[in-house]
């Protein structure tokens, strides 16, 4: 009885089991139909959304950036005073001026008074400049006049020197050899008559009175004699050097008062030249200060110097300690920017390229540019210049380093006119494929140095296999196929499923025909040598990189993904997909 009661007990619950595993059942039946008819929708849409034929066809290689406008031409006006003033007058924000037109006119009256103080002084230090320039002269002509006569005080003495030595010495000293002379021949006739008068008073022919004169007379002749000689001796030893010295002294110190002469007047004239030269630079300083104050005060009216757009320099500024917009009575400070002046008859497009484009674009490339501001229309253009150093993206993307490119637009003022600031987007023409085969960009790839493509695998269902190829050019769009595919060729524009990949080795064959072969590592290197260091720039500057984007991600260490502006999508077999897939629902 009491096994009835318990089987009676465990009925239900093998009820419930069985109606828990008949469910069960049905559910697994359920999902694995669903998922049949999903992958089955999903091979569906591989042959017909996600699959581009391999074609024969032309592109223009282009990239894609965007700036804003710019005049090409822009006049910066700023305060020239060197002190504050106040806006007495203003031009209208807005307007359009012609050259010579006014734009701000500031307060003077300051300048002013400061000019009518200077013009006195002015006055004042030309006076005393005329005092200094007639002293310089007049000691000019004292000068001369002093060291006329030292020169003449030197001629003298040297004359009188001359004519001592030539003249008065000479005479002197033939005047000494006369008289010596006469007074040695005087000695010798009075010597030998007093020796007769001896004889002669002797034999008693002559007095006694008479042999004592001729004695005297011998006496007078000796003393004479001996006089003349002792003259001779003191001219030769006392006088003549005496006359000498006393007529040298005379020219040497005629010299030296020459000597003392010139300096002096050297002295008397740079003192005076210094000061007609000071008062000449407090002159000029004057002059130069009032004409400074005369050019500030010009200044106080600024006039446009182009013809152009008149733009506040306060609107563009967002200085928080700005002094608010320029208005009638806001102080203005020196070298203070007013007013920008932009020419916009002349206008130009300032766009980014990213790095890796940057060293394909050249000056005189054709270029359109879509203004959004301006309803849309585009403007035909040439890149003008493309910037020397590359700019980084800021805090919010490190990273990035892009260049300025500025093209030149053409377009007619009246029909179009733009101003500066508006936002645009150029399409650079980097150059042209002609009839080559092409296939979309999205369907290329890159595993290491190898790009590759996806392509149905033959017996395989929706299921794909990569094939290597040699890819020439690229644009946004389109990229050039020079070996691995043949037109009509199917390939894959996006990044497949890992389920979706044959998984299989390289193809030999395929990567030959593609310009790789295996290396003994088993990895494709190209074929005639070894690569050159993935990431490694062709050039010290900017220039388009031999590394794929993706390989240059890889070495940062982040996803791989598409640089704006560049012309390939660079993915790995496992990265994300250049293009979205389209949705579940839409298959």
């Amino acid at each position: 009885m009491s096994s009835t009661k318990q089987r009676r007990r465990l009925t239900p619950l093998r009820l419930m089991a069985c109606a828990g595993v008949v469910g069960l059942g049905a559910a697994v039946y359920l999902i694995a139909a669903g998922l049949g008819q999903k992958q089955q929708d999903r091979g569906k849409a591989v042959l017909t959304s996600e699959l581009a034929l391999v074609q024969r066809s032309s592109f223009d290689i282009t990239t894609t950036a965007t700036g804003d406008l710019r005049a090409q031409k822009q006049k910066e006006i700023r305060s020239e005073l060197e002190t504050e003033s106040i806006i007495v007058e203003i031009v209208a924000e807005g307007s359009v001026v012609k050259t010579g037109d006014l734009l701000i006119k500031l307060n003077g009256d300051p300048i002013q008074t400061q000019i009518d103080e200077e013009s006195l002084r002015v006055e004042s230090a030309n006076a005393e400049l005329i005092a200094a320039e007639n002293g310089f002269k007049i000691q000019r002509s004292e000068n001369e006049s002093k060291l006329r006569q030292a020169r003449l005080k030197l001629e003298l003495a040297q004359l009188a020197l001359e004519q001592w030595d030539k003249g008065e010495r000479v005479q002197k000293e033939k005047d000494i050899e006369l008289a010596l002379d006469e007074t040695a021949k005087e000695l010798q006739r009075l010597k030998d008559q007093y020796e007769k008068s001896i004889n002669l008073e002797k034999e008693g022919f002559l007095s006694r009175n008479q042999l004592q004169m001729d004695e005297i007379a011998y006496r007078k002749a000796v003393a004479a004699r001996e006089k003349a000689e002792l003259e001779r001796q003191t001219y030769e030893q006392y006088q003549k050097p005496k006359d000498r010295k006393s007529k040298e002294s005379d020219v040497a110190e005629a010299q030296a008062e020459l000597e003392r002469t010139i300096q002096q007047n050297e002295i008397e004239l740079a003192s005076k030249d210094a000061d007609r030269l000071n008062k000449r630079r407090q002159h000029q300083m004057r002059m130069d200060r009032l004409a400074k104050l005369q050019r500030q005060l010009a200044a106080c009216t600024i006039l446009a110097p182009q013809d152009g757009l008149v733009v506040f320099a306060t609107s563009t500024d967002n200085d928080p300690n700005s002094q608010g917009p320029l208005q009638v009575g806001r102080r203005v400070f020196p070298n203070e920017l007013l007013i920008i002046l932009p020419d916009t008859s002349r206008m130009i497009a300032q766009v980014k390229v990213h790095e890796s484009m940057a060293g394909r674009v050249r000056p005189g490339q054709s270029a359109s540019v879509r203004v959004d501001a301006a309803s849309g229309q585009t403007f035909l253009g040439r890149v003008e210049s493309v910037g020397v150093l590359a700019e980084g993206g800021g805090w919010r993307d490190p990273n990035r380093r892009e260049y300025t490119v500025r093209i030149a637009l053409n377009h007619d003022p009246d029909d179009a006119p733009l101003k500066p600031s508006m936002r645009c987007e150029a399409t650079i023409i980097l150059g042209k494929v002609e009839n080559s085969l092409i296939v979309p960009i999205q369907a290329v790839f890159t595993d290491e140095m190898v790009r590759f493509v996806y392509t149905p695998a033959p017996g395989r269902g929706n299921r794909f296999v990569r094939v290597p190829i040699g890819l020439g050019q690229r644009s946004d769009t389109f990229a050039h196929v020079t070996a691995g595919l043949e037109e009509g060729t199917r390939v894959l524009v996006r990044q497949p499923q890992p389920a979706e990949v044959v998984q299989a080795p390289w193809d030999e064959a395929q990567l030959k025909v593609a310009g790789f072969k295996l290396g003994d590592d088993g990895k494709p290197v190209p074929v005639g040598g070894p690569p050159n260091p993935r990431g490694q720039s062709r050039g010290a500057g900017r220039g388009e990189p031999v590394g794929t984007p993706s390989e240059a991600a890889r070495a940062r260490g982040s996803k791989p993904e598409t640089p704006a502006g560049s012309n390939e999508v660079a993915a790995q077999p496992k990265a994300e997909p250049a293009a979205p897939a389209p949705a579940e629902g839409s298959k």
